[in-house]
Order: structure tokens, then sequence, then C-alpha cells
């Protein structure tokens, strides 16, 4: 019996096994820049909090939002070269029937800025974000309202947008309140190993529950215009 145990021990193919072991990863953490991070001991993340910042309703030609981001290797094992942020913008209304909807206008984000050669691990990276960025980024977009034509976002008379004031705030529309435009900003991190990282863990990383640190993560940043 112990020979025939051997035997079989000796013909395991450990490539089979579905245990595999863990592998290095790299997470990022987005912020609002200039807001508090929280303080020590703590677990408020006020810089990372929906709509800490929006795109303001009026003066939007000369309106931006300032951001930072750093990537982080909890183990060292890997190094971030390049990363990608992307935004995307999701739009409300009511279709033909009357039913409150909201569409994508990004399918998951379009790229608006790319960091090549990243500061150090858990070293910031600034950036921003300005209305007019947005607007060249989806004023090609269109959506079936009626669920039949194909209508441009920024040309629909049923939602007049100006061109000092495209992106539109919370408004009554036809007696009903359609909601703000609301921006999702992600981001996708590239490691020297060819390695890209584009989704993590919703609530170990994305909804980070962990005190105010150097190892803090998130998956994105959201805001709207008010």
């Amino acid at each position: 019996m112990s020979a025939a145990i051997a035997l079989l021990m000796g013909c395991r193919d450990e490539s089979l096994d579905p245990n595999k072991a863990w592998e290095p990863a790299v997470h990022g953490f987005g912020v609002f820049d200039g807001i508090s991070e929280g303080t020590a001991g703590g677990t408020a993340k006020p810089n990372i909090a929906a709509n800490a910042v929006n795109f303001p309703v009026t003066g939007q030609s000369a309106a931006k939002i300032p951001f930072k981001i750093r990537w982080v290797s909890l183990d060292n094992k890997l190094t971030v070269s390049k990363i990608t942020m992307k935004v995307d913008m999701i739009e409300s209304y009511y279709d033909a029937d009357g039913n409150p909807k909201t569409v994508s206008l990004g399918g998951g984000g379009k790229v608006f800025k790319t960091i090549d050669a990243p500061t150090a691990n858990r070293q910031w990276n600034s950036f921003t974000l300005s209305p007019d960025e947005v607007y060249t980024l989806f004023k090609d977009a269109t959506v079936k309202y009626d669920k039949v034509n194909a209508v441009p976002v920024f040309n629909n008379p049923a939602r007049p947008r100006p061109a000092t004031a495209r992106l539109r705030p919370s408004e009554m529309i036809n007696g009903k309140t359609v909601n703000a435009d609301a921006f999702v900003i992600t981001w996708e991190l590239t490691t020297t190993s060819g390695l890209v990282f584009k989704v993590w863990n919703e609530d170990s990383i994305c909804l980070d529950p962990t005190p105010v640190s150097q190892a803090n993560a998130n998956c994105r940043l959201n805001f709207t215009v008010k």
C-alpha cells in the first residue's frame, strides 16, 4: 500500500492544482486634491467622498477640478510605468414612456490623461479635468431618447445645453426633475513587467475600509454638476 501511495504521489501534476500561489499586484488611490485625507487612526477619507468637488453650473469654460493619484505596491514587487486616467459621463433622462433612465456615454470611460513614468511607489501624481475636456470627449455621443432615433447629447432640444454651460445640473424639464450629469473617474495601472491592472475587488480595494494610511486604495471618484 505504501508503494502504491508513493507511486500515485510521484505522478501528481502540480500544474493542475487549482490552488495557485498568490501573485504580486498593485492598486491605486485617487483623490480630490486639496481636501484633507482625514486623521491618523480614523476611517474618514473626505478626499474620495462622492461630490467632494463638482463642476460649477456657471463659469464652466474657466473651471477645472484638481486631482491626484498614487500607485501602491504593498510588497514592492511591481513597478508602475504608466497610469491611464478615464472619465465616463452619465446622463439622466426620461424615455418615451416617461420612465427615468440613465445612460453611460463613454462605455465605461474615455481616456483623458496618461501619466507616463509616474512617481515612485506611494508618491502623488497631480492632474486636472475641465468641463471643456469632458465636452471634447463626449461631443459626438448620441442617445436614442425615444428608443428609435439617435440624438446628439449636446444638441438635444428636449434639454438645452448652452455653450457656456453644456454640463447640466439637476433641473426641471417638462415638469419632471432630471438628475444632474454625473461623472466617474477610473484608472488603469501598467507595470514594467507588462501587466495591466484595471479591475479590483469591490469590498477590499474599491471600498477600502481601512484607516487612513499610505496603503489606502480605491477604484473610482464620482462627482457631478452643482
